[in-house]
C-alpha cells in the first residue's frame, strides 16, 4: 500500500516544485491518486490517477477539499467536503491519518478509500496549500474479509483440507486434518505429503502432480493413506490447482474423508443382502417342496450361498443311532465312507451346541480323522445340529479350503438354517405320519359323523365360544363358528395348542393374570385330565397385538365306565367390560398422578345443596388437616384474599349464567398469614333427571409461577440498562482510542488495555451479582500489574467506599489511564518512583474526593495536546458522575484530583 511518504520529500516542503513540467510528468506517470489544493483548499492540481479514481474531472481552482463528486462515511452517512480529512488537514495545520471514507463518482459507484492529507509550509512557516495521496483500498478490504471467511470454513470443517506446492511439500494443515491423520500442524508443514503414503501407493503422488500442473481437478479419488500410528484408513480425496493473483498454478488443496466406516457399510450391506436372498430362497423352495430330496437340494444351495463354504453335506440319524449322509456338494466318496457314521452328539443328546474349528490342523478333537479330512482339502468346518421339536434328528456340514474364523453373523445364519432345514424335514415326516393318521381317522369317520352333526348343530345355536376335545391328550381341538372367529381361524382347524409343531395354531398365546400359559395349563387340556375348571378367565393374545378377554367353564367328558375320554369348555367374550375397567382404573391413576405432579386439588360444588367437596390435594394446598374442610360455600370463601373474593364470586356467577367453563386466577390468606396465588379451573354440568346441577374442576398453587414471572420481568429489565450502558462506554473508548492516536497499533493496544480495564471491573461486579464493589478493590485490580516485589511502589488509604456499577465502570476506566500513564511517562516508570492514592468521603456534603500522586519518577513536563486519558479524566468523570477533576503536572510529579458526588443511589 502507499502513502503520503512515497512522495519526493521535496513535495513536502515546497509546493512551487510541482509548476516544474519534469516533476509533474512524474506525478501524471504515478498509478496512485494524488492532486494538491492552495492554502485555501481550492483544488490546484490533480493527476490522471485521481481523475480516474474520482470518476470526474475536477475544476482547477473551483473544486474545494477534494476531487471526488461526493463523500460518505464509512457506516453510509454523508460527509460534506468542508469536514473530509483534507479539509481537516488544512485547518487544523497537521496531517490527517487513518480516517477511511467512501468516494461516490457520478454513475453511482463508490470506492473505498484511504486519504492521506499533509500541509505544506514554506521556509517561514507559512501553510502555502496541501498535497492529499488517495489509497484504494476496496479490493484489499474485500480480499481480507474474504480471506478470514476462508480461514474460518477451513478451520472448522471436519474435513482433512491440506494445501501443499507444486513439490508435494505441506504448507497448511486444519484441525480436521489433525483428527485424521493422527499429525499436529508443526509435526507435518514443510515435510512431503508422502508422509501418509503406506507401501505400494507411492506412485500415486507423482501422478496426482501432473495431474494438478496440468490444471485438472481430481474428485473423490477413493485410496488409502496411513495415520501416524501406523494403521491405514480408507479416504476419498478431491484436489484442486490452487493459482496465484496471475492465474499460474502454484500449488494444489486436499480435501480428505473417511470413508472407512461407509466402505465397511457398504460391504456389510451387500453381505446381508446375499445373505437375506439366500434366506429367502430357501424359505420359498422349502414350501413349495413335493418330497424330502427337494428339501434337501434347496438346503444345500442355502447352506452355500450364504455363508459362502466350498463344500456342505447333510447327515441324519437312522434307526441304526447312528448318522449317515443323505445329501452333499463337494466331497469324495473316499471321504463320505470314512466320515459316515461319525457324529460330536448322541442321539439322545438335548439342545446340544454347534461346533466349529477355524483350523483343522490345530484342533485336537479330529487327530483321529485328521489325515482323512487334510486328504480332502479341508482346511475349516462347521457342525451344526438338526433339531426338531427339542429332538436331535441330525446336523448339517460346512467344509472350507482354508482356515476360516466364523463370524456371530454367520452363526446365526446356520442356525437358521437349520432351523428351517430341521423344521421341514420334520414337516415331511410328519406329511407320512398324518397320511397314516388320516387313514385311521377314516374307518372311524362314519361312526362319528352322525354324532358330530349333532354335537355342531348344538355348538352353533349356543350364543358363546365351545371347544371340544375328544381325546385325554387334546392334541385336536375343535369349536363352533364362534370359537372359530374369536380366535381368526379357518372353521375346521386344530384349534389346539397341544397339537405337534406345524399343526398348532402360532398367531395367538392364552395367558391368564399377566401370565402365558403353557398347553397343559389351558382350561380344556386341564378338563381333559379329570378337573372341573369353573369361572376361569383369561386372555388371548394376537400377533397383531390385539386381544380378547374370556369368561368360562371347563368340564371332561366321559364314556358309559365313567373314564375321561376328552374334555368341553364353553366361555362368553367380556373384552369390552374388562377394556371399561382398565380405562376407568387408568383414568382414575392418571388423575391422581398429574394431581400429585402439579400441586393440584380437585372440588365439586353441588349447587342444588350447597355441598362444597375438596380432595385431600386440596386441603392440602390450604394447609388444612385432610377431613377438616367445612364443605360449604362460605368456608371456601373464608381463606381467599378480600381483594380477590369479588374477582371469584363475579367469575362463578358468570359460568353459572352462560353455562361455560370457570376460570380465575386469585390470592388466598393461609391460616400462617402467608399469601399463595391460586388458579382455578371448572366446568358446569347442567341439571338432570338424576342429579342436580352442579360446578366441578381443579385448583392449583401457582405462587412460584408469579414470582418467578415478576423476577424475569425485573431481570429483563436490569439486562437491557446493563447492556446498552456497557456498549455505550466500548463505543466511546474505541472512538476516542483511534481518533486520538495517529499510530493506528498504540491505538489498537490501547484500546485492548481499556476494554480489559473494563472487562476487570465487569467481571468484579458479576462476582458480586452487580450489587456493588469497593473502591480499593478497584484500585487494587487497575494497579495490581506494576506493583514491585515488595508491594511498596503502590499505597492505597481510605475509608471503606462501596461503589454502584456505574461508578465502578467509570472510575475503573480513569484508573486505568493514569495507571497506564504513570507507568509509560510517570512514577511507574522508574524503579524508585511510587503512586500514593487517597480518598475521603464527605459525609456533610456527600462528597468523595480521591487524591492520586505521584513522586520518584521522571521530572514531569505538562503535554501539548490532550490525550484520550485526560479527556476521560476530565469530560467522561464529568458527564457520567456529575464529578471535577483537577490535574497538576509538577514537576515532581502528577497530581490529580478528583471530586464526585457520594455514591448514595440504591444498589440493585
Amino acid at each position: 500500500m502507499c502513502s503520503a511518504e512515497t512522495l519526493p520529500k521535496i513535495a513536502l516542503g515546497d509546493l512551487s516544485i510541482l509548476r516544474s513540467s519534469d516533476f509533474r510528468a512524474a506525478l501524471d506517470a504515478l498509478a496512485v491518486a494524488v492532486y494538491t489544493t492552495d492554502a485555501d483548499g481550492f483544488v490546484t492540481y490533480c493527476n490522471p490517477a485521481a481523475v480516474s479514481l474520482a470518476g470526474r474531472e475536477p475544476e482547477l481552482g473551483q473544486d474545494r477539499w477534494c476531487v471526488s463528486w461526493k463523500l460518505r462515511r464509512p457506516d453510509g452517512t454523508p460527509l460534506p467536503h468542508d469536514e473530509c480529512p483534507m479539509a481537516m488537514a488544512l485547518k487544523g495545520r497537521q496531517p490527517i491519518r487513518g480516517e477511511e471514507l467512501v468516494a461516490v463518482r457520478p454513475d453511482g459507484s463508490t470506492a473505498l478509500l484511504l486519504p492521506h492529507p499533509t500541509p505544506i509550509f514554506d521556509e517561514s512557516g507559512e501553510l502555502t496549500g496541501a498535497v492529499n495521496l488517495l489509497v484504494d483500498i476496496t479490493d484489499h478490504k474485500s480480499a481480507e474479509k474474504d480471506s478470514r471467511y476462508l480461514a474460518a470454513i477451513v478451520e472448522s470443517s471436519d474435513d482433512a483440507i491440506v494445501a501443499k506446492d507444486l513439490n508435494g511439500i505441506i504448507t497448511s494443515w486444519n484441525k480436521g486434518a489433525e483428527r485424521l491423520f493422527g499429525y499436529t500442524a508443526d509435526e507435518v508443514v514443510g515435510k512431503s505429503i508422502t508422509i501418509l503414503m503406506p507401501p505400494g501407493y507411492e506412485n500415486e503422488e507423482p501422478n496426482i502432480l501432473r495431474r494438478i500442473r496440468c490444471g485438472e481437478r481430481i474428485d473423490h479419488y477413493q485410496t488409502t493413506r496411513r495415520r501416524k500410528d501406523g494403521s491405514l484408513v480408507d479416504i476419498s480425496l478431491t484436489v484442486s490447482p490452487v493459482r496465484d493473483a496471475l492465474g499460474r498454478i502454484v500449488g494444489a488443496s486436499k480435501i480428505a474423508r473417511d470413508v472407512t466406516e461407509q466402505r465397511r457399510a457398504s460391504e456389510t450391506l451387500a453381505a446381508r443382502l446375499r445373505e437375506q436372498a439366500a434366506l429367502y430362497r430357501l424359505t420359498e423352495r422349502l414350501h413349495r417342496a413335493q418330497d424330502i430330496s427337494e428339501v434337501y437340494e434347496a438346503a444345500l444351495d442355502a447352506i452355500q450361498g450364504a455363508l459362502c463354504c466350498h463344500r456342505a453335506s447333510i447327515l441324519l440319524f437312522e434307526s441304526s443311532a447312528k448318522m449317515h449322509f443323505v445329501a452333499w456338494r463337494g466331497l469324495s466318496a473316499e471321504y463320505r465312507n470314512a466320515v459316515d457314521g461319525h457324529s460330536p452328539w448322541t442321539c439322545e443328546e438335548r439342545d446340544p451346541e454347534p461346533i466349529f474349528l477355524q483350523d483343522v490342523a490345530q484342533a485336537e478333537a479330529l487327530t483321529a480323522l485328521r489325515p482323512t479330512i487334510e486328504a480332502e482339502g479341508i482346511a475349516a468346518l462347521g457342525f451344526i445340529p438338526l433339531v426338531a421339536e427339542g429332538r436331535l434328528i441330525g446336523k448339517f456340514m460346512t467344509y472350507y479350503d482354508l482356515p476360516h474364523a466364523f463370524t456371530d453373523n454367520e452363526i446365526d445364519l446356520a442356525l437358521t438354517i437349520a432351523r428351517q432345514l430341521g423344521f421341514s424335514i420334520q414337516r415331511m415326516r410328519a406329511d407320512e405320519a398324518r397320511c397314516l393318521a388320516e387313514q385311521q381317522l377314516r374307518r372311524n369317520e362314519a361312526n362319528e359323523r352322525a354324532r358330530a352333526a349333532e354335537l355342531m348343530a348344538i355348538m352353533e345355536a349356543v350364543p358363546a365360544s365351545i371347544w371340544i376335545s375328544r381325546t385325554p391328550d387334546c392334541r385336536v381341538i375343535s369349536g363352533n363358528r364362534a370359537a372359530y372367529e374369536l380366535l381368526r381361524q379357518r372353521p375346521d382347524t386344530n384349534l389346539s395348542l397341544s397339537a405337534a409343531p406345524g399343526e398348532r395354531p402360532d398367531s395367538f398365546r392364552v395367558f391368564s393374570m399377566g401370565k402365558m400359559l403353557s398347553p397343559d395349563e389351558l382350561p380344556v387340556q386341564r378338563a381333559a385330565r379329570g378337573e372341573v375348571v369353573p369361572n376361569f378367565e383369561e386372555e388371548v393374545r394376537f400377533e397383531d397385538g390385539t386381544s380378547r378377554h374370556l369368561f368360562g367353564n371347563a368340564t371332561p367328558l366321559r364314556d358309559a365306565a365313567g373314564d375321561v375320554i376328552g374334555a368341553v369348555a364353553a366361555s362368553v367374550d367380556i373384552t369390552e367390560r374388562k377394556q371399561a375397567e382398565e380405562a376407568l382404573q387408568e383414568s382414575e391413576r392418571r388423575l391422581q398422578i398429574a394431581l400429585g405432579a402439579g400441586r393440584m386439588g380437585a372440588w365439586e360444588w353441588n349447587i342444588g345443596t350447597g355441598k362444597v367437596v375438596w380432595s385431600p390435594g386440596l386441603e392440602a394446598l390450604h394447609h388444612l388437616e385432610p377431613g377438616t374442610f367445612g364443605g360449604t360455600f362460605d368456608d371456601f370463601k373464608r381463606d381467599i384474599h378480600p381483594d380477590d373474593l369479588c374477582l371469584v364470586e363475579l367469575e362463578i356467577a358468570r359460568a353459572m349464567e352462560s353455562r361455560q367453563d370457570y376460570h380465575v386466577v386469585y390470592r388466598i390468606r393461609l391460616p400462617d398469614r402467608k399469601i399463595r396465588w391460586m388458579e382455578a379451573f371448572g366446568q358446569f354440568s347442567p341439571h338432570g333427571a338424576a342429579k342436580p346441577s352442579k360446578l366441578a374442576g381443579v385448583c392449583m398453587d401457582i405462587t412460584e409461577r408469579k414470582e418467578a414471572e415478576s423476577q424475569r420481568n425485573l431481570l429483563v429489565a436490569e439486562l437491557s440498562h446493563r447492556v446498552k450502558n456497557t456498549l455505550a462506554i466500548v463505543s466511546s473508548i474505541a472512538r476516542q482510542s483511534f481518533s486520538t492516536n495517529p499510530d493506528v497499533h498504540d491505538a489498537h493496544r490501547s484500546f485492548d488495555a481499556r476494554i480489559r480495564a473494563l472487562a476487570q471491573t465487569h467481571t468484579r461486579l458479576a462476582e458480586a451479582s452487580w450489587s456493588g464493589v469497593s473502591l480499593e478493590t478497584v484500585l487494587f485490580d487497575e494497579l495490581a500489574p506494576y506493583h514491585d516485589d515488595g508491594k511498596n511502589n503502590v499505597m492505597l488509604s481510605g475509608p471503606q467506599t462501596m461503589l454502584p456499577p456505574k461508578y465502578a465502570l467509570t472510575l475503573g476506566m480513569a484508573a486505568h489511564e493514569l495507571a497506564t500513564n504513570a507507568a509509560k511517562h510517570g512514577a511507574l516508570s522508574a524503579k524508585a518512583g511510587s503512586v500514593r492514592i487517597e480518598w475521603s468521603a464527605d459525609r456533610e456534603s456527600d462528597r468523595l474526593k480521591i487524591r492520586w500522586s505521584e513522586s520518584g519518577g521522571p521530572v514531569v513536563v505538562a503535554p501539548k495536546r490532550n490525550g484520550f486519558g485526560r479527556l476521560l479524566l476530565e469530560r467522561v468523570l464529568a458527564s457520567d458522575l456529575g464529578g471535577e477533576v483537577q490535574l497538576e503536572f509538577a514537576p515532581q510529579g502528577l497530581v490529580c484530583m478528583i471530586d464526585v458526588p457520594y455514591p448514595r443511589e440504591p444498589f440493585p
